[in-house]
């Protein structure tokens, strides 16, 4: 943070005077950042069962970590929280800001990095596995794990419990229109919906979504759908972000069907 300045004097100073008071400025910018942010060591091998203190939160599935061999990132493995823009993402990160900055955990390492360096793993805060935490209160979803079940047990309960980002008035009001999700074909790349309200619904700004924080498919401004009519949504549409790549993991996955408020409107997973 910086605060206002007052001009004192405008004769110009020496140019070994201007070199000094720029070379101060571009320090004391750093020591400010330095203070405000954790330095974390990239492409760093963390040993098994590591314990370190929580310096930072910066959402509700990535946090900063102190070991011994320095600040790093741990990304918690098998779960995925809300985006900055999304519903409930908030909540998520105020979670763990408010329970588990300034806490001494345990890392169980799932996998040692992944593709941006950070360290995958499961957090231990004494007997509190944090992940499994964040999705049995509805702050996560689970994501399919590569061996054993993962957390989707915890997330179906969540789920049929209407808990967190589950419940109907997560985010937005009023009721939420009765579109279901009828087929996912992965290998076909094709998800398919239904409209079982008595009248048309209009889905601009709705989204489909897999389970990652990647692939999302935003319904173009003026997206209807007449009452019982179909639609197919094909990963080689337009309006997917990113597109061009496929988005239906074959060994399992996950797609959300999200109001514009970000609701959730309906849930398949296989």
């Amino acid at each position: 943070k910086t605060k206002g300045t007052t001009r004192r004097e405008t004769r110009a100073a020496p140019a070994e005077g201007r070199r000094l008071k720029t070379l101060r400025v571009v320090a004391v910018v750093m020591l400010l950042t330095t203070a405000c942010t954790p330095t974390a060591t990239p492409g760093q091998t963390t040993p098994e069962g590591s314990t370190g203190v929580v310096t930072w939160i910066y959402d509700g599935d990535t946090i900063a970590v102190d070991l011994d061999q320095g600040i790093i990132d741990v990304r918690l493995l098998d779960i995925n929280a809300p985006e900055n823009d999304e519903c409930f993402y908030k909540e998520s990160l105020d979670h763990l800001i408010d329970t588990l900055k300034g806490h001494n955990v345990r890392l169980d390492i799932g996998a040692t990095l992944d593709q941006f360096g950070r360290t995958l793993a499961h957090v231990w805060d004494d007997d509190r596995n944090i992940n499994v935490e964040l999705v049995e209160m509805g702050l996560a979803l689970a994501t399919t794990p590569d061996s054993g079940s993962g957390y989707l047990v915890e997330e179906e309960g969540a789920f049929e419990n209407d808990i967190g980002l589950w419940s109907g008035d997560a985010c937005g009001s009023g009721p939420i229109p009765q579109i279901m999700i009828i087929a996912l074909d992965p290998s076909k790349e094709t998800i398919v919906i239904i409209n079982n309200e008595s009248a048309e619904v209009d889905l601009s700004g709705w989204t489909v979504r897999d389970e990652s924080s990647r692939h999302r498919y935003r319904f173009p401004n003026g997206s209807a759908l007449q009452p019982g009519a179909h639609m197919t949504i094909s990963s080689a549409d337009l309006a997917w972000d990113p597109g061009g790549s496929p988005v239906w993991n074959n060994d399992g996955d996950m797609a959300l069907l999200l109001d514009r408020d970000g609701r959730v409107v309906d849930r398949w997973r296989y």
